[in-house]
């Protein structure tokens, strides 16, 4: 056996008992009604809301989302609700709609019901199966610069809406501030590797500028795990042997 027929069976070996994994992106679309959905009275809205939502894409991945604000007393969040915008995505409503633009005609369309910073801060909580990045925010309208700000939470301590409710943005505890990112001109959250079940998004500080959202999907990875060694097929087996007698047969010749 020569040298070349060595070294092509020892790759052989190495291959059939090796394993990887690799992480691929995946993504969900707003822009149609939810697979499932908790409805809510909400705050007497001209739009039917919802305090969850959730979508199952083709890949039968899911994410759920809730909606929050800052519209309790000194600016502490209490829960919102989701409420679907057709083509243009989700918005979300607050406890102080009836004085952020939905008192006027058009409910459906500028700015009316979109997830925004004006008179409180609006956010999406995204809860995943496992552990998952945040590539890109996809938005179906937006109105002035639209920048976000996004939050992984990160502690090890067990989750709940409780790290959320009754606090502040500025304080909330076992969250980590990802970035600032301008929403139509860069939704990639193109510095971001980390991982994380539960990732909060809001839209930017209104001291810049009231931004208006309505979300439209969002893209990411879950992280990926290193499967077990597989059990050889017969074939490779067989391969295995082979390349096993290859390397005895040439020791045996080089000893000779």
């Amino acid at each position: 056996m020569n040298k070349k027929s060595l070294k092509t069976l020892s790759a052989a070996l190495l291959v059939c008992l090796s394993g990887a994994a690799s992480a691929a992106s995946t993504s969900w679309s707003f822009t149609s009604n939810a697979t499932s959905s908790v409805s809510a009275s909400g705050f007497a809205s001209k739009v039917a809301e919802f305090s969850s939502m959730t979508y199952t894409n083709g890949a039968g991945n899911s994410v759920t989302m809730n909606a929050f604000a800052n519209t309790a007393s000194n600016a502490k969040i209490e829960a919102a609700y989701l409420n679907y915008q057709g083509s243009s995505g989700l918005g979300v409503t607050s406890r102080d709609s009836s004085t952020n633009d939905e008192v006027y005609n058009g409910y459906l369309s500028t700015p009316q019901h979109s997830f925004d910073n004006q008179g409180a801060t609006e956010s999406i909580l995204f809860s995943f199966s496992s552990d998952f990045t945040l590539e890109q925010l996809d938005f179906g309208w937006t109105q002035t610069d639209s920048d976000v700000q996004v939050y992984a939470y990160t502690s090890a301590a067990a989750f709940s809406t409780g790290t959320i409710l009754t606090k502040d943005y500025a304080t909330l505890t076992g969250w980590t501030k990802i970035g600032d990112f301008t929403g139509p001109t860069d939704p990639r959250l193109t510095t971001n590797s980390t991982y994380s079940r539960y990732w909060l998004v809001t839209p930017g500080p209104a001291s810049d500028k009231f931004d208006y959202i309505k979300l439209a999907g969002v893209t990411g990875s879950y992280k990926p795990t290193t499967p077990p060694p597989a059990v050889p097929e017969p074939m490779s087996l067989a391969l295995v042997g082979t390349a096993l007698a290859g390397m005895i047969a040439v020791r045996r010749r080089k000893a000779a």
